[in-house]
C-alpha cells in the first residue's frame, strides 16, 4: 500500500524531541518576536478573532490543583506527540507557569478551563481552550494530482468501526454497504458487526481516485477532513459536532463540503445532484482550498502568533502574567 501521503510520524517525533532537548535560551526571545510581528501585521483583527474563537474565557479563573508547570509538562513521557505540540506552543513562556491540559480525543465540555485538542461545537463552552495539537496526524494537507473530472463518479468510505463511540459509522455501513454509489468498507469492526464489511485499508492515494469522500466523525472530529479539503475531491458528511484548531464549526454546507443528514438517508440524492452539477462541485473545491490555505505553510508565522496569544490570554486570565 502506498504511504505517499501518510503523516511521517517517526521523523516528526524525532525532530520534536531534538528541539525539546535544546537549551531554553534558544527560545527565550520568541515571545517578544511574535508580539512585534503582531504589531506589524495587517491581519491584527483577524488574528484576535481567531484567538477569541479558540480561547473563549472572558473572566479571571483559578487553576485546578492538578495543574502543572510547563517544565513538568515537557518532562512527561505519555502522549509524546501531544506533548511535543504543546511544548512548541508554550516554549516562549516562563517554564514556571502552570497549565491544565487534557490530551487525546475530547468530545465533552471540561468543568474548568483546560487546554485541549478538540471540543463539542456548542454555545457557552469557554472551558475547552483549543490549541493546535496532534499536528502530524490531523494537519496532513496534500497535493492532489488528479483533476475532479478525472475521478470516479461515486463515493468512497474506509474507516475504523472498532469502538462504541463510532456507532454512527456502523449505521452508515448498514445503510450503504454494497450499494452502487459508494465503495464502503470497515478496517476494524466492533463485535457483532458483519464480517463482510471488512475491507483492506485504502491509502489516501487510492481514495483520491473518487470524487466524493465520506468523512464521518469518530471519537471526536474526522481526521480525514483536512486532507480531503486540500484535495480535488469533496468531503461528504453530516454537520460536524466537534471541532479542533481547524475550526470545523465555521465550515458551511454547500460551500466547503456536501452536507448529508445525520442518518445518512439522503446520500444517494446528494451525490446524484452534485454529479449533475459539476460546476457547483468545482466551486466547493475552490472554497475548500481557500479555507485550508489559512493553515498551511504560507501562513505559518501567523498561525504561531495566534497560538502564542491564545496561551498568553490563558496565562493572563489565570493570574500568572
Amino acid at each position: 500500500m502506498s504511504r505517499k501521503y501518510s503523516p511521517k510520524v517517526f521523523s516528526y517525533r524525532l525532530g520534536g524531541f531534538a528541539a525539546m532537548a535544546m537549551p531554553r535560551m534558544f527560545y527565550s526571545s520568541g515571545g517578544a518576536r511574535l508580539e512585534r510581528l503582531f504589531r506589524e501585521s495587517a491581519d491584527q483583527e483577524y488574528i484576535l478573532e481567531r484567538v477569541d474563537y479558540y480561547n473563549r474565557i472572558s473572566s479571571p479563573f483559578s487553576l485546578p490543583e492538578d495543574a502543572v508547570t510547563l517544565r513538568e509538562m515537557a518532562r512527561g513521557r505519555r502522549h509524546s506527540i501531544y506533548r511535543i505540540d504543546l511544548w512548541k506552543g508554550t516554549r516562549h513562556f516562563d517554564p514556571s507557569l502552570r497549565i491544565s491540559y487534557e490530551f487525546g480525543d475530547v468530545n465533552w465540555i471540561e468543568k474548568v478551563p483546560v487546554i485541549t485538542k478538540s471540543r463539542p461545537i456548542c454555545d457557552g463552552n469557554s472551558n475547552n481552550v483549543i490549541l493546535k495539537l496532534d499536528i502530524c496526524r490531523h494537519f496532513n494537507f496534500i497535493s492532489d494530482p488528479i483533476a475532479f473530472r478525472d475521478k470516479s463518479d461515486m463515493g468512497v468510505f474506509r474507516a475504523d468501526i472498532g469502538d462504541a463511540q463510532k456507532q454512527n459509522r456502523a449505521e452508515f455501513m448498514h445503510k450503504w454497504f454494497g450499494s452502487g454509489i459508494c465503495d464502503c468498507g470497515s478496517i476494524r469492526n466492533m463485535p457483532g458487526l458483519p464480517d463482510e464489511w471488512i475491507r483492506p485499508r485504502m491509502s489516501i492515494e487510492e481514495q483520491l481516485k473518487y470524487k466524493y469522500i465520506l468523512s464521518l466523525e469518530g471519537n471526536d472530529v474526522a481526521t480525514s477532513l483536512k486532507w480531503i479539503m486540500s484535495s480535488n475531491s469533496i468531503a461528504v458528511m453530516p454537520k460536524p459536532t466537534c471541532e479542533t484548531w481547524f475550526m470545523e464549526g465555521t465550515l458551511l454546507p454547500g460551500v466547503h463540503y456536501i452536507e448529508i443528514r445525520p442518518d445518512f438517508s439522503d446520500l444517494d440524492e446528494k451525490l446524484e445532484y452534485y454529479s449533475s452539477h459539476p460546476e457547483e462541485c468545482l466551486h466547493i473545491i475552490d472554497n475548500a482550498h481557500k479555507y485550508v490555505s489559512r493553515f498551511t505553510g504560507d501562513n505559518d508565522i501567523r498561525e504561531q502568533i495566534i497560538e502564542y496569544f491564545v496561551l498568553k490570554k490563558y496565562f493572563e486570565l489565570s493570574g500568572q502574567i
